[in-house]
């Protein structure tokens, strides 16, 4: 079961933090020596348990002083971290929840002690999410995330340059190629775990192709996007795969080559269907749409349009045809992005 779906929405406490720390060392006294042994005995053991069972009573509120400093020394349990992570990251499947629930298991995180850690950028990078699929700016949320890149793991720090990227692309395109070279750069860092680093390659990839793949931009930008496209390793994670034959779909339809176009479409779609992933699928649907005619190409679009109103995803709607008259993206290159 994926990080983020054993406990729900269950708030996690100072009590929580604390407890965890004393089953692991043995009891409260063990984590309150421990504690003043890191700080040089600053204080006596005594008075930092003191300290600690104070905030073993704060329940989600600040932390003060002693929180900060068993945040410092410690910080949270891997299974929060990975929690939250799992909920700040586009290419796994809590994107795959409607945004009302994602919304509310988001909500509970986003307080101390989780929000007075660095682990807060994952819980900002899932609004930030939440805000693109309601078609909000999501601008403020990823300037408080900035705030926090200093003390973030490198994945966090790649996952926020793909999302400022896409969010400065229209209005700023220098700042999406910084944000881009950004997280070009973090993809080499060897702290990266292995199938992050593949969903976040193909996003990457996805993202400097979009450009070169926008209608009228020529047979040869078009030719380079699909190259790009098959850098994406055609073997490893299947939201990578996913999103390597839906981009090289669109690129070959842009070629004019429909049969192969198809094909990719096809093959995305049960990539996605085999990752349980609703949102790659709603989007291979779209392609399948594009490269297939009557009734086939018809159920195709009604089945992504489906999917997308069950996702309570707004931008997806629209981009499929289901928004008001005049909001519905109108180019191919719109209707691929991720």
């Amino acid at each position: 079961m994926p990080p983020g779906q054993e406990t729900g929405h269950a708030p996690f406490t100072w009590a929580d933090l604390i407890e965890g720390f004393s089953a692991e060392l043995g009891s409260l006294a063990a984590v309150a020596l421990h504690l003043a042994e890191r700080r040089e005995f600053k204080e006596g053991a005594e008075s930092v348990e003191r300290g600690l069972r104070r905030l073993r009573d704060r329940g989600m509120g600040d932390g003060g002083v002693w929180g900060q400093r068993v945040l410092r020394v410690f910080g949270l349990p891997a299974s929060v971290t990975d929690r939250v992570r799992w909920m700040g990251q586009y290419h796994t499947r809590f994107t795959d929840l409607p945004a009302s629930l994602c919304a509310e298991l988001l909500r509970p995180w986003d307080r101390p002690p989780v929000s007075e850690s660095p682990a807060r950028v994952w819980v900002l990078l899932g609004r930030a999410n939440l805000a693109l699929r309601a078609r909000v700016d999501a601008t403020p949320l990823l300037e408080q995330a900035s705030l926090l890149q200093a003390q973030a793991e490198v994945a966090a720090r790649v996952e926020w340059a793909l999302v400022m990227a896409f969010v400065v692309s229209r209005r700023d395109p220098d700042a999406a190629r910084r944000a881009l070279a950004q997280a070009e750069a973090g993809l080499g860092d060897d702290a990266l775990d292995a199938a992050d680093r593949a969903c976040l390659f193909a996003r990457w990839i996805d993202q400097v192709a979009y450009p070169l793949n926008r209608p009228g931009s020529g047979a040869a930008h078009h030719a380079a996007a699909a190259d790009l496209y098959r850098r994406i390793p055609d073997e490893g994670p299947l939201f990578a795969r996913s999103r390597r034959a839906n981009g090289l779909g669109w690129s070959l339809l842009q070629l004019g080559d429909r049969s192969a176009a198809e094909a990719e479409a096809r093959l995305s779609v049960r990539l996605a269907g085999d990752a349980g992933s609703l949102r790659m699928r709603a989007m291979a649907l779209n392609l399948l749409a594009e490269v297939t005619e009557g009734a086939e190409a018809a159920d195709a679009h009604d089945r992504a349009l489906g999917i997308a109103r069950g996702l309570e995803d707004e931008a997806l709607r629209v981009r499929f045809g289901g928004g008001d008259q005049g909001a519905v993206a109108s180019s191919i290159a719109d209707r691929s992005r991720p």
